[in-house]
């Protein structure tokens, strides 16, 4: 199979946005996705694991309709681009065996990989099962930021909010992020009360 150059174009596309985050990744996604469809056999879509300020945020366009039909996958480790930059990777799947073969190559050079990327590696004998398409983790990292700003207009430095956060976490037996819910709710006005 030769990639076609719209593939390459839409992989490109995507590596760019991943390290941007103004750009329009659903745009991106959407004409990725047409790329994908038109050049690998099968393909069943995508997972984008981003892993910002240690909370991970999940983008997927796969659904419940290809759970145990994923029999192909392309993996590929996103390495952060300076200091703001987030870690992560994104996984591509197909319904057909073999099917990012060639791909797996080009990708290298595309994405500009370190290390080699990883396929089928991580499918477990067809018992694949992917959560309902959409964005995953945003809201507790939204929730974590926000609870950070509180802590900031409390008088902590930025470090020392998140050392703060961290701390009320452990002593709670809770997450971070379900501790920053937590703290957003605990200052949160009654219902129908009147902030002053």
């Amino acid at each position: 199979m030769d990639v076609p150059p719209e593939l390459i174009e839409g992989l490109t596309l995507l590596s760019d946005a991943l390290d941007d985050p103004v750009m329009d990744l659903e745009a991106i996604l959407s004409v990725l996705t047409d790329d994908l469809v038109s050049a690998i056999p099968s393909y069943l879509g995508l997972i984008i694991t981003l892993h910002i300020d240690g909370h991970p945020i999940i983008v997927s366009t796969l659904d419940g309709a290809s759970n145990g039909r994923a029999r192909a996958s392309l993996m590929l480790s996103l390495a952060p681009h300076g200091p703001a930059a987030a870690a992560g990777s994104v996984a591509f799947y197909s319904g057909a065996a073999g099917a990012f073969i060639e791909l797996a190559d080009d990708a290298r050079w595309i994405f500009n990989l370190t290390g080699p990327p990883v396929l089928d590696r991580h499918l477990t004998g067809g018992r694949n099962e992917f959560e309902p398409a959409g964005i995953r983790g945003l809201t507790a990292h939204t929730d974590v930021n926000q609870a950070i700003g509180v802590l900031i207009e409390e008088g902590h430095t930025p470090d020392g909010a998140r050392n703060e956060l961290a701390r009320r976490s452990a002593r709670s037996g809770r997450s971070v992020p379900e501790t920053a819910l937590q703290l957003l709710d605990d200052i949160a006005p009654p219902d129908g009360a009147a902030e002053v």
